[in-house]
Formats: C-alpha cells, sequence, structure tokens
C-alpha cells in the first residue's frame, strides 16, 4: 500500500507540476498580450496627440495665408504714406504672427533658392543667381514653407537671360522641326 500510496503521490505531485507550468504558461501568455495591447493603446493616443497638433497647425497655416495679402497691403500703405498708426499696426500683426512661429523668408542678397522662392523677373546683376530684390515677402511657419517670396533674380551681362535663351531654344526647335 505504501508503494501505490507513494505512486499516487508522486502522480498527484506530477500533475500539480504540470498544472501549475502550464497556468504560468498560460499566465505568461496573458501578460505578453497586456503588454502589447498596452503598448498599442499608448502608440495610439501619442498618434492621436500628433494628428491634432499638425491639423491645428495646418489650420492655423491656412488662416495665416488668407491673411497675408491683408499684411502685404498694410505694408505697401505704410511705406506710401509712411504713416505711424500704420506702422504700429503693422509692427503687431507681425509680432502676432512670429508669436505663432510664422516668421519672414529673407532674401535680400542670397542666393536663389526654388524650395523658397520665385522667380518673377531676371535684371542684370554683380553675381549670378543673386536674389537682387524682394517682389512679395515670403513666409515660413516651422519648417514648412506658407508662402514663396517673389523675387528678382540677378544675371551677369554676359549671358542671356533665361527667358530669352529658353525662346531661342523655341526657334532652334521650329528650325529642326518645321511642322
Amino acid at each position: 500500500m505504501k508503494k501505490d500510496d507513494t505512486k499516487k503521490d508522486e502522480q498527484k505531485k506530477d500533475v500539480q507540476k504540470s498544472g501549475t507550468l502550464i497556468l504560468k504558461e498560460e499566465i505568461e501568455t496573458w501578460k505578453n498580450k497586456y503588454l502589447r495591447a498596452l503598448a498599442d493603446y499608448q502608440n495610439l493616443e501619442r498618434r492621436i496627440s500628433e494628428n491634432r497638433l499638425e491639423e491645428r497647425s495646418l489650420a492655423a497655416g491656412q488662416f495665416i495665408l488668407k491673411f497675408l495679402p491683408v499684411l502685404d497691403d498694410l505694408s505697401k500703405a505704410e511705406k506710401d504714406l509712411k504713416n505711424e498708426g500704420l506702422k504700429l499696426i503693422l509692427k503687431k500683426a507681425e509680432d502676432t504672427l512670429k508669436s505663432e512661429g510664422v516668421e519672414k523668408i529673407e532674401v535680400e542678397g542670397k542666393f536663389f533658392d526654388p524650395q523658397s522662392m520665385e522667380c518673377v523677373d531676371v535684371a542684370s546683376g554683380e553675381t549670378e543667381n543673386k536674389v537682387v530684390s524682394e517682389v512679395r515677402t515670403g513666409y515660413r511657419q516651422s519648417n514648412r514653407i506658407l508662402r514663396a517670396a517673389q523675387v528678382i533674380v540677378g544675371k551677369n551681362g554676359n549671358q542671356p537671360a533665361s527667358a530669352e535663351s529658353s525662346g531661342e531654344a523655341k526657334e532652334e526647335v521650329k528650325k529642326v522641326n518645321p511642322d
């Protein structure tokens, strides 16, 4: 009997050990699933927060784009009238834009950059591809260009203007293809 009891006790212990191992494995599996679900949820919260910030920034950018022509008109009026009141209003508007992270794109005396500038004319200048003057101010918010600056780019007097050379190229194409 003692042998039978010992065998039964050992079998019970083995069953208990295997049951405990199975339970531990299940606990570990559920723990891993919980941790993955928690990480997924935290990532979702982070993405939603980032998307909201991006949407706010885009909405602010759209409003600022609509406001920039008004700012241009105020600037032109202030230059023509030399009115101190307009100057103060313009300064206040620029400070408000600055507080929203909007800044002017500085172009005077810099080399032409097609990412932040739009060439509206070519004029003779001392240095090739250097901005001679600014026609319309450009603005950026953070790293995003809201509106490209319109500029007049200088060219050396020795080289033909890009508009002239493109016209010559069209004439050459017509000579080759008389159709």
